[in-house]
């Protein structure tokens, strides 16, 4: 009996034994656990025109001071700098941002093995080299980037392409703050202060003023009230409350200098929120950096504004907005070139309609700058397909008088010049113009919804803008 199972196995075998021959004749050998008396050398994957080992090249490159001066030179050596940006950087150009997906890829990808020597920092050292150690001094080393694609012909600093685009924040979207709001609730506030104060006055009359306080006498003439104001004539009154015997009275001014307390803590924050706000009319609570914009979907969230320039499809310049609108984006971002130097500006700029402003052309020709940027009205302009009658491009201009001419035949008159100035402080000349009288006028309700007469407000430099385009 085991004789015979014995040529059962040796028959099953001498089967397996021939199929595996008949397959390695149509496939090449595979063994899995493979035993090299050398080790295999990286760099002879990698081919020689490899993204990465551009990136290794340029780094190499990099002024050694400006890598290791965020680092102390006491304590626990810490990774090699060089090595580090070299991670981070073609981690970066292969869209791979995520720490633990960049550690992951030290430990699997032979690229990142060959760039990283080997060497696997973790997902939190990752993060500490880009967001405390790297972070001064990235665009030093954007800087040097530049020079090396100009230096090497891929970019010439002629014609830079700008565009924009809205990101959403890590931020609950229904975490805002609105200017307004905050505006509001803070005079409201305020008026109720007054009328607290005005009820605290009356009681220290009654009381020969007993609980007077200088701070509250100073407080009642003054219109600008602020949270420290009121703090300490809350303190004041309460320090006198608390020697005055129980009575009426005490009782009434323990409760109104009570919500004159709670008053205060409102204000304060207020306060911090008009601090956070800025010159924004937004911002979200769980990141207070993040403005409420319309995203591409045309959702309202807390997000950001990226400025991006490219020349050639390699980026040369980048900044991030918290205005929701390119043309307010664009001064910034064009501030940042001239920060660098001169070597930097380019000799032209192309821009959608989102760009084009009256600032801008200023700043662009004050750079020296040639211009494309489109503004919004651009097409409409060119093609004369804005026919509203009653828009003031369209009205008569009588040059000798210095008058506008409205569709119903009556006179706009010169009032006065104007200066409107921008968040950033830029400053445009107005000249306004308001008919003599639009009573009785049977086009009135559809030349305006004011009141009042008609006016309408000219850019002289703008409308030299235009003219220098030839577009009017």
């Amino acid at each position: 009996m085991l004789h015979v199972e014995h040529l059962i196995d040796n028959e099953m075998f001498s089967i397996f034994v021939s199929v595996n021959l008949i397959h390695m004749k149509r496939f090449q050998s595979y063994f899995q656990s493979q035993l090299t008396i050398f080790p295999l050398n990286i760099d002879q994957l990698i081919e020689e025109n490899h993204l990465v080992r551009v990136i290794s090249d340029f780094v190499d490159q990099l002024s050694i001071n400006t890598l290791i001066s965020p680092f102390e030179k006491e304590g626990k050596p810490p990774y090699h700098p060089v090595m580090m940006m070299k991670v981070l950087l073609y981690s970066y150009s292969t869209k791979l941002f995520s720490s633990r997906k960049i550690e992951r890829a030290l430990l699997q990808d032979v690229t990142y093995m060959w760039l990283s020597g080997m060497k696997t920092p973790d997902h939190n050292t990752i993060n500490r080299f880009r967001s405390f150690y790297f972070k001064e001094i990235l665009d030093d080393v954007f800087c040097e980037l530049l020079d090396f694609l100009h230096e090497h012909g891929y970019i010439k600093f002629e014609t830079y392409f700008v565009d924009g685009t809205k990101i959403e924040a890590d931020a609950n979207k229904f975490s805002y703050v609105w200017k307004k709001n905050t505006q509001r609730y803070k005079e409201q506030l305020k008026k109720k202060v007054n009328e607290l104060i005005e009820e605290v006055a009356l009681l220290n009359e009654d009381e020969n003023k007993v609980y007077g306080h200088k701070s509250l006498e100073e407080l009642e003439k003054d219109n600008s009230i602020d949270s420290e104001k009121l703090k300490e004539v809350v303190k004041g009154l309460n320090d006198k409350l608390e020697s005055k015997e129980k009575g009426k009275t005490k009782r009434a001014m323990v409760s109104r200098v009570k919500k004159l307390g709670e008053a205060a803590e409102k204000l304060e924050k207020y306060e911090k929120q008009e601090d956070n706000l800025g010159g924004r009319n937004s911002y979200s609570k769980t990141d207070k950096d993040a403005t409420f914009m319309r995203m591409k979907n045309d959702e309202l969230k807390p997000g950001y504004n990226p400025q991006v320039s490219t020349e050639n499809q390699f980026v040369v310049n980048y900044t991030v907005s918290q205005n929701a609108a390119d043309t307010a984006a664009f001064p910034e971002h064009l501030e940042k070139i001239e920060t660098r130097g001169k070597e930097y500006i380019p000799d032209n700029y192309v821009g959608d309609a989102g760009y084009g402003s009256e600032e801008n052309y200023n700043n662009l020709e004050e750079f020296e700058i040639n211009n494309y940027l489109k503004y919004n009205s651009f097409y409409a302009d060119i093609k004369g397909s804005n026919k509203n009658p009653f828009h003031k491009d369209n009205m008569q201009y009588d040059k000798e008088k210095d008058c506008f001419i409205c569709p119903s035949g009556r006179q706009l008159i010169f009032k006065k010049d104007d200066v409107q100035i921008t968040d950033r402080g830029y400053q445009s000349k107005v000249r306004i113009y308001e008919s003599v009288s639009c009573e009785g006028c049977p086009l009135k309700e559809k030349c305006t919804k004011a009141k009042g007469n008609r006016t309408i407000q000219v850019r002289p430099n703008w409308k030299n803008i235009k003219n220098k385009q030839g577009l009017t």
